[in-house]
């Protein structure tokens, strides 16, 4: 049993070494960008301070477990980089019980995994939610530190389908409006629109 711990750890900990491509796609101009595993911790942190100063009625704990499940499928992009050319065709159950490797829990951790990709229950609309709330912020954060370009920005946003591109593309002031734009199209709940907003302000 103990093994199990320490190599799902091991496993689990590679992503502090998987970069977030999102801002490799903009070009973020930061020595070190925001990998999966500070993704997690930031989503965890932004989760906390919601629920401190919100009435949610959400199981937070699942909510924290959620954030992290998720996210252990990119352990495999390590395996599976262009530059090894491994291309990798098992299915998010396959990958998550692989990583998982005989831990007691791995049926409710993949069940969770996938009540996430129904977007079904509260909890797993919330997580989706926050999630790219998160990224909102740290578009925001490297707009403000001046290392999101609004000219990669701009070409980005022509990236987002026709329609929504000349919707969205006049409104761009500044390089974190469209991330910021785009997310907001996916928020269901006034709390995530309107947080949205204040982050974009």
């Amino acid at each position: 049993m103990n093994e199990k711990i320490i190599k799902f750890y091991l496993t689990a900990n590679k992503l502090i070494d998987v970069v977030r491509t999102g801002w490799t796609e903009v070009n973020i101009n930061r020595d070190r960008i925001e990998s999966v595993a500070e993704h997690i911790y930031g989503t965890l942190i932004l989760t906390m301070a919601i629920d401190s100063e919100k009435e949610l009625n959400l199981d937070i704990f699942k909510v924290f477990k959620m954030i992290i499940i998720k996210k252990l499928k990119k352990v495999i992009l390590i395996e599976t980089t262009p530059v090894n050319n491994v291309q990798n065709d098992k299915s998010s159950k396959e990958v998550i019980l692989e990583i998982m490797n005989g831990l007691i829990k791995e049926n409710e951790y993949v069940s969770l995994f996938e009540e996430i990709e129904l977007k079904e229950t509260k909890e797993s609309k919330f997580f989706y939610e926050v999630s790219k709330l998160e990224s909102d912020l740290q578009a925001k954060t490297y707009d403000l530190e001046g290392n999101f370009n609004l000219e990669n920005a701009l070409s980005d946003a022509k990236n987002y389908g026709e329609e929504l591109s000349n919707e969205i593309i006049p409104q761009i002031k500044n390089a974190s409006d469209g991330w910021i734009l785009y997310d907001r199209k996916c928020y269901t709940d006034d709390l995530f629109i309107e947080l949205s907003k204040n982050i974009q302000e």
